[in-house]
């Protein structure tokens, strides 16, 4: 049976697989040992969070194909790494499963754009793939801040990055897990029009970090999704593969270019062989990005010494830090600070349960999904999928957010 197969290579437990369906334990055991057919309308679902081809499944339904019911998922291949435990694989397969409803959701409001296309290829077009990884990354973070228009003056992007991917096309998804994966890059959609979705754990970490692991994913889903179906990064260890050394990289160069640091440094007087914590804090304030990582550019960039990057990296610029940007508050700081301003679902309501695993919805997905059903665009049924809860929990949650107008059928 090839669907058997295929689940016992991911080494998913196929209950956690029926709730990650909706469907009964029982149901989904029928479908796994052939005593009934694969449903057509779950197949692309299945397809997009597997990894597994349409093709591919469509034969095991039909009990076509034995010859596939060896080959595992390259995906599940890359989660089977003995960093990973139950929970993260689990993780991993909610995580593609809130891409596959965010691709589809960006199809329902006309706004599913490929622009991301003619400019990956072009600027791995540009790349030269025999000189250094770390050129390379450089390379191609030069031509994607100048070809995305994030090239002007010596700015930080960090404000801009997560709007830039948008208008790109490509999935951008940040939620709490508390797993060993820190961030990974994955396609979504038709294997024919895959979309690149990247997504950076939020568990523990802050907003500055998170620019990078999400570049450093963007990153990968330039060079490496064409020839792997995921790239997983961990928050346990840095990889010296090639691949990972070039897209760390591009993240860099992307956020903070020789160039940056040195208008910042003009701008605010900053002498870079006397930097104090107070120094270290408008540097990571007004760069975007942690301070490990503004301190490593300034060394490659030359502009301090090796004494000096271990030394300033020593510095405790924390209570600096907060007092100059609400970025550097905990979630929860900044949900308390904000929450006169901020609708209290988006404190509240946005948690949902598939069987022992939970998953914090992104903000603006859950409120696009309320405007398409606003608009008429999806039904209440179709919503409530979409926000992975069923109907009456939807309805209890945000049921004061649903317009008069009539829904889509």
């Amino acid at each position: 049976m090839i669907l058997k197969n295929i689940i016992e290579s991911t080494k998913l437990d196929p209950e956690f697989c029926a709730d990650l369906l909706g469907v009964a334990p029982d149901q989904f055991e029928e479908w796994l040992t052939g005593v009934r057919p694969l449903p057509r309308f779950v197949i692309p679902e299945i397809s997009s969070i597997l990894g597994i081809t349409e093709k591919t499944l469509l034969q095991a339904s039909t009990g076509a194909g034995e010859s596939y019911a060896t080959l595992a998922p390259a995906i599940w291949y890359k989660l089977r790494d003995s960093k990973l435990v139950q929970a993260d694989r689990e993780m991993v397969a909610l995580v593609r499963k809130l891409g596959y409803y965010m691709d589809q959701l960006a199809a329902v409001r006309g706004e599913k754009l490929r622009r991301f296309e003619p400019l990956f290829r072009s600027i791995r077009d540009r790349v030269d793939r025999t000189a250094p990884p770390a050129l390379q990354g450089k390379g191609a973070a030069r031509d994607f801040r100048s070809m995305t228009d994030l090239e002007h003056g010596q700015v930080a992007i960090g404000e801009w990055i997560r709007r830039a991917l948008r208008t790109l096309g490509v999935l951008t998804l940040e939620s709490p897990l508390k797993s060993a994966v820190e961030g990974c890059a994955f396609s979504v959609g038709s294997v024919s029009g895959p979309t690149p979705c990247v997504f950076a754990n939020s568990y523990k970490s802050t907003w500055f970090r998170r620019n990078a692991v999400i570049m450093h994913e963007v990153g990968h889903a330039i060079f490496d999704l064409e020839s792997e179906q995921i790239s997983i990064d961990y928050t346990t260890d840095a990889s010296d593969e090639l691949k990972d050394q070039r897209a760390q990289a591009f993240a860099q160069e992307c956020l903070v270019p020789k160039s940056v640091l040195v208008q910042f440094a003009n701008r605010f007087g900053l002498k870079w062989g006397s930097i104090s914590a107070a120094n270290l804090a408008t540097l990571v304030g007004y760069s975007h990005v942690e301070q490990r990582l503004v301190l490593r550019a300034a060394y490659d960039s030359e502009l301090i010494s090796a004494e000096q990057l271990e030394a300033y990296g020593a510095l405790d610029c924390a209570s600096e830090l907060r007092e100059l940007t609400t970025h550097a508050l905990s979630t929860r700081e900044y949900l308390r600070k904000q929450a006169v301003e901020m609708p209290k679902w988006i404190a509240e309501n946005r948690n949902t349960d598939l069987g022992r695993r939970s998953l914090r919805l992104p903000s603006l997905y859950v409120g696009q999904v309320i405007e398409a059903l606003n608009g008429q665009q999806i039904s209440e049924s179709k919503a409530a999928e979409m926000l992975m809860m069923d109907r009456e929990t939807f309805v209890t949650r945000f049921g004061s957010l649903i317009g008069g107008a009539e829904k889509a059928a």
